[in-house]
């Protein structure tokens, strides 16, 4: 099975299991692309999960950085197609019956359950990204003054981000 198809099952798995946002699937696509195939360097991939946040569609535009380091642009393609055709799939599947699902209780106490999954795997993205991100004090304190302006301040996510890349810019290029 070559690479490109490999990346393909990847990508339409973690799409199928993606439950609360593109965070949810980090953890669930570095345990395969980082440590399972060796495709991209625990680096490369937080560079792609950077890459991904800073766009719209942060979840396609990681799976086709990744797909392209795969194998170019075919492998690139096929990885983005699969990663968002499961959640399309799925809302056309759910969407004439959406008003019978909200009430239904099996399926609030399985969402209940996918809530606390949920939570874990952005707590894992959260130490994944950490451990390879923050490797200076410096890195790990404008993390820490980050975290503060977004959960207490109510500070913009993208004035955060903006700010944050421009302060390390100009603190360690000098």
């Amino acid at each position: 099975m070559t690479d490109a198809i490999r990346l393909a099952l990847v990508c339409l798995r973690v799409g199928t299991f993606v439950f609360g946002g593109g965070l949810v699937m980090i953890p669930l696509l570095q345990a395969d692309v980082v440590e399972r195939y060796g495709w991209l360097t625990t680096q490369e991939f937080v560079d792609a999960v950077a890459l991904g946040q800073m766009t719209p569609g942060p979840l396609l535009v990681t799976a086709t950085f990744i797909g392209y380091k795969v194998g170019g642009i075919l492998a690139a393609t096929l990885a983005t197609v699969c990663m968002f055709l499961p959640s399309f799939a799925m809302t056309i599947a759910t969407s004439n019956r959406l008003a019978r699902l909200q009430g239904n209780r099996f399926v609030n106490n399985f969402l209940w359950g996918v809530r606390a999954a949920v939570v874990g795997l952005v707590v894992s993205a959260a130490v994944t990204i950490g451990q390879s991100s923050c490797v200076a004090v410096g890195q790990f304190a404008l993390g820490v003054v980050a975290l503060v302006a977004l959960m207490w301040k109510k500070v913009d996510a993208g004035l955060v981000v903006v700010l944050c890349g421009l302060f390390g810019l100009i603190v360690w290029s000098g």
